[in-house]
């Protein structure tokens, strides 16, 4: 008898343990964040003309490429421009040569905005193709030449 009405006792503090927490409260939570336009520039191939100049060849030396990867959040409009002088020097003579958009070489890379535009369909990368031209005959001396400069991706 004493087992059963402890067994009893037990069963009500139970019940009455579990109806003690049956209520509840609630309140929503708002979550937020903002996605700004953006986009950045990923990678850069840079420019180099695999065949050598030749100053005494009247034919154009068309064999520089390279290219430039980029990233945009969905929907950004985007203006992409090279600014800068397009000649390398040695240290003594410069030498001239152009940029192009397409391996034809027919429209050239704009040195500022507006420049090529466009509208991200998506976060993935593009990638753009730089082509180098260096016009024949150009008057320089021997030795390495470089310049530099500036991709720009403006949104």
């Amino acid at each position: 008898m004493k087992k059963t009405m402890i067994f009893l006792i037990m069963v009500a503090l139970l019940l009455t343990a579990s109806t003690a927490f049956a209520a509840t409260a609630t309140q929503s939570l708002t979550v937020s964040v903002t996605v700004p336009n953006l986009c950045r520039i990923t990678s850069v191939t840079n420019v180099t003309f695999t065949t050598p100049y030749d100053t005494t060849d009247s034919n154009q030396n068309d064999s520089g490429q390279g290219d430039f990867t980029f990233r945009c959040t969905r929907g950004t409009n985007y203006d992409l421009y090279i600014t800068g002088t397009r000649q390398m020097t040695n240290g003594t003579d410069n030498l001239n040569y152009l940029l192009y958009q397409e391996a034809g070489r027919t429209t050239l890379w704009p040195a500022a905005a507006p420049g090529v535009t466009g509208t991200a369909p998506s976060n993935a990368a593009i990638t753009t193709g730089i082509y180098g031209r260096i016009s024949a005959l150009q008057d320089v001396s021997v030795g390495n030449y470089s310049g530099t400069v500036t991709i720009t991706v403006e949104y």
